[in-house]
């Protein structure tokens, strides 16, 4: 993942309000660490616009194309600075038409073509609704960091195959699975019942004891921004434990058993870690935008190696390039305070119509603005999902 991606905007100056779009926009993913080429900010009068145009086009990691009616008449008609940089665009894809780098963002585009010819069949991100506007940034910020919302799974076993280690049958519904692992680890807690570091993470360890992983279902699941199931649990340190390869130094958990038993859940609060040192991060802008910061690395042999490196399976240590041989271990590290919830998959805050409150209300429980009681009885109002 690149620290700051930089980004250069090509657009047409339709009118001063879709001037004073654009600029919102340059600004809006300043300040979430992407650094941003925009001609309002960063040409002066008398500058070589064509330079400027060349460099922008050639030098930025992407390249958004702020589509509208005007910008494609333009773009297809060679006219204009517009035109100019459909030239140089237009031979940037002949020479690799493989390449991610060109973003299509349609604004305000009435024909049935949303963008240019050079850009036709390319997937683009649609800014056509202001309402929308907010989920749409999220998602273009996710795709200039290289970050997925919903990433890809983890391939699992042919089912064909006898060689294959066939995994258990859970054979019953997650949240009467998570109901009793739950009531293993929190016997008699009626309510909600809080509990400090180690022994935090002695409860988690029974919760969360293998197996975790069944051939018909993963029953026990976390939620954040995301939701994401659990397959592996394990203590690293006297208060730091190891989720699918997240590093979590654990300050207190709260089992919440207050409603019915498929309602029931466990709320995880972090403390932040020092970070690696491998990346330069503005965890200011991480907290403006998530409501905390993090960082993503693997580990060899002891050695700390950029994610970039992990993808590449060498790294240089110790002033050498190394092979990996597939043995490095990926690792997510919070840098300020963080918190999630473990619930059945089957929980209903299993909810995509519950994701965007459940994340602000995490915050808000984090910035001391909202009491864990108040998450919890918008967690009993929740409709129970279907079986």
């Amino acid at each position: 993942m690149i620290s700051n991606p930089k980004i250069f905007i090509s657009y047409s100056h339709d009118s001063e309000e879709h001037k004073d779009w654009v600029y919102r926009l340059a600004t809006d993913l300043m300040s979430k660490g992407v650094e941003t080429i925009l001609d309002q900010w960063d040409l002066e009068l008398g500058a070589n616009l064509p330079k400027f145009m060349e460099n922008g086009l050639q030098e930025s990691d992407r390249v958004l194309a702020v589509c509208t009616d005007n910008y494609i008449d333009k773009s297809n008609g060679g006219i204009g600075g517009v035109g100019y940089e459909n030239t140089i665009l237009t031979a940037e894809l002949l020479l690799n038409q493989a390449t991610t780098k060109f973003i299509p963002v349609v604004r305000s585009v009435s024909k049935s073509m949303k963008t240019p010819l050079c850009l036709a069949g390319r997937m683009y991100i649609d800014f056509s609704s202001d309402s929308s506007y907010e989920d749409s940034l999220s998602q273009l910020v996710h795709e200039v960091y290289g970050i997925k919302q919903r990433p890809k799974p983890k391939l699992g076993n042919n089912p064909f195959l006898e060689s294959e280690v066939k995994k258990p049958l859970l054979r019953e519904n997650s949240t009467t699975f998570f109901h009793k692992r739950f009531s293993s680890a929190f016997p008699g807690v009626r309510g909600i019942d809080w509990f400090e570091k180690e022994q935090a993470i002695e409860r988690l360890l029974i919760l969360l004891n293998e197996p975790l992983v069944f051939d018909d279902d993963t029953p026990i699941w976390w939620w954040r921004s995301g939701d994401l199931q659990i397959e592996n649990f394990s203590r690293e340190d006297d208060d730091i434990a190891l989720m699918d390869g997240q590093e979590l130094k654990i300050s207190r958990i709260a089992a919440v058993n207050a409603g019915s038993y498929y309602q029931s859940f466990v709320y995880v609060e972090v403390d932040p870690m020092d970070s690696s040192g491998l990346y330069d991060i503005d965890v200011d802008a991480d907290i403006s935008y998530w409501g905390y910061s993090r960082e993503e690395f693997a580990v060899y042999e002891k050695h700390n190696i950029t994610r970039a490196e992990y993808d590449d399976n060498s790294a240089v240590i110790d002033g050498k390039p190394v092979y990996l041989s597939g043995k490095a271990e990926l690792r997510i590290r919070y840098l300020t305070p963080y918190n999630f919830i473990i619930a059945p998959h089957n929980s209903p805050i299993n909810n995509s119509s519950y994701d965007k409150r459940r994340n602000e209300a995490l915050n808000d429980i984090l910035n001391g603005k909202m009491k864990l009681e108040e998450l919890v009885d918008e967690v009993l109002r929740l409709p129970k999902r279907g079986y």
